[in-house]
């Protein structure tokens, strides 16, 4: 049985959105799932530097940081 439940995921990425919003190379807040958990997930263009301040969970729910690089809109197909 799941310890962190979808809601408590979805409150805790909404406070991630509001913690990160700053962050220069973020590109999006999500959940996703971590050994059978849900975990919030920091999606960036590029590595945080050292200094930066990332906690290893907000309200219990795991964070994970992942860089996917840049995202570009895909040109679309005629």
């Amino acid at each position: 049985m799941p310890q962190v439940t979808l809601e408590q995921a979805r409150a805790a990425k909404a406070a991630a959105q509001r913690r990160f919003e700053q962050l220069p190379s973020l590109v999006g807040v999500g959940l996703t799932r971590v050994d059978g958990e849900y975990a919030i997930k920091i999606n960036l263009r590029e590595p945080l530097t050292p200094a930066a301040d990332v906690p290893a969970d907000i309200d219990g729910v795991p964070v994970v940081v992942e860089v996917v690089g840049a995202i570009r809109k895909r040109a679309s197909h005629p």
